[in-house]
């Protein structure tokens, strides 16, 4: 399934078709519709962002050349501020 380099996890084509069945299979049951679960998933992606801060800039930097700043104010402090703003809403 997924293969590792240097314990870089990789998705191959079978894992990511995979995990796109199974996430159509939990949004045609219904589980995604109500305003609890969706709240709780914006909850945990904010988490995320602030708990890997610091691998979201890395990522930005290797992948993109962008400078930690950059990487900072245009990603993760963007999105984090969205997501509050979403949740005063």
């Amino acid at each position: 399934m997924a293969s590792t380099t240097k314990n870089k996890r990789v998705f191959d084509w079978e894992e990511a078709s995979a995990m796109v069945k199974e996430l159509r299979r939990t949004y045609d049951c219904g589980k995604t519709r109500s305003y609890e679960w969706r709240s709780s998933q914006v909850k945990a992606l904010l988490k995320l962002a602030q708990e890997k801060e610091k691998e979201i800039v890395q990522a930005l930097h290797a992948d993109l050349s962008k400078s930690e700043t950059e990487a900072f104010v245009q990603e993760v402090l963007i999105l984090t501020l969205q997501i509050k703003m979403k949740m005063i809403d």
